[in-house]
């Protein structure tokens, strides 16, 4: 049987890869001679011809997991596309001393000199409970910083916060690192990880959307005009709390989405006619032109669009031109559909 990581997938973790039920150090590990340790967040997957590891595989604890005290939290933004994960560091084990933070800071050094040849790939999950992991994706490196907190005698303890950027491939093949480890060979691979070894070129999870060449800037981090509590309740009222292309009911997951930008127009962020309601994550994809609604209120999406994430590829790119229906008491402003869809070169 071919096994992979799919992401938002659980597994079965043993913690001992000869369990025969194991699902996450055994798949890892496979027919290989060498093998990755059930030990810490931080494990790497040795390989036959080369000091470098074939696969850097990072574990996050979900709160309370851990049986020691962790000051550190990760970030596991997995629907935004990125992860900041925490190295290793304690008093007695200084964050530039730590044999596991070094191999992750080597990848790092690799993929900031163009050797991206050279970067092992990271594959990043969460531990929401004992026994069990679930995959976040396939990442590789974009910044590091150093940072610190005061431990409880006051000394101040410093770390490296890795940030990546998670790859727009919805599985991983063990059979892939498997070759990795024997041959560094990376035929079995991603076409997205691929992609980015020869080019540089990143494909985002989970829109496919491309960074720029400092993958640091991304949208959900600009700072826009703000919208008030009484304009964003009132827009959710008008759209029957739910999301105009998928229907989702949840106000924690909805967004104010604006035809024409805040940052743009201010002086119609709080027009009524200027917004819809999308959930998060289309709300992303309709920011970065990766598809649109034209003034006949129908699904437009862009040729390059290719999500990996299969619900973008069901309510998005299958459903290409067809008429989306707002509620009796919503509209949206043609004018403001026209304006926005005159900038779209693949319109």
């Amino acid at each position: 049987m071919q096994h992979g990581f799919r992401v938002g997938q659980q597994y079965r973790d043993t913690g001992s890869y000869r369990n025969p039920d194991d699902q996450f150090l055994r798949w890892i590990r496979g027919p290989l001679d060498s093998g990755i340790k059930n030990t810490g967040g931080i494990r790497d997957l040795g390989a036959d011809r080369s000091d470098t590891p074939a696969a850097l595989v990072l574990v996050s604890n979900d709160s309370g997991i851990s049986q020691h005290d962790d000051p550190w939290e990760d970030t596991l933004a997995v629907n935004a596309g990125y992860v900041s994960y925490w190295g290793d560091a304690k008093a007695d084990n200084p964050y530039d001393e730590s044999a596991q933070n070094r191999k992750i800071k080597h990848a790092f050094d690799d993929a900031a000199a163009g050797r991206r040849e050279d970067v092992p790939p990271v594959l990043v999950f969460r531990k929401p409970e004992s026994g069990v992991v679930e995959f976040c994706g396939l990442c590789v490196p974009d910044h590091l910083e150093v940072r610190a907190y005061r431990a409880d005698d006051g000394t101040q303890i410093p770390n490296y916060r890795f940030h990546f950027s998670i790859l727009n491939t919805e599985a991983v093949p063990v059979t892939w690192l498997h070759e990795r480890a024997r041959q560094n060979d990376d035929s079995a691979a991603p076409d997205v990880w691929q992609q980015w070894v020869q080019t540089g070129e990143l494909a985002q999870w989970p829109t496919g959307e491309p960074l720029d060449a400092q993958g640091r800037i991304r949208r959900y981090e600009t700072a826009e005009t703000v919208v008030s509590d009484a304009f964003r309740e009132a827009t959710f009222e008008r759209y029957g709390h739910a999301c105009t292309i998928t229907g989702i009911h949840d106000d924690s997951l909805l967004d104010l989405a604006h035809v024409l930008p805040r940052s743009q127009r201010p002086d119609l962020a709080e027009h009524p006619e200027n917004v819809f309601v999308l959930n998060a994550l289309h709300h992303r994809a309709f920011d970065a032109a990766l598809f649109t609604i034209d003034s006949d209120y129908r699904v437009r999406t862009s040729p390059s669009f290719d999500p990996a994430h299969p619900f973008l590829r069901e309510t998005i790119v299958e459903r290409e031109g067809e008429r989306i229906a707002l509620p009796p008491d919503a509209r949206v402003r043609d004018a403001f559909l026209d304006e926005l869809n005159a900038g779209l070169s693949w319109l």
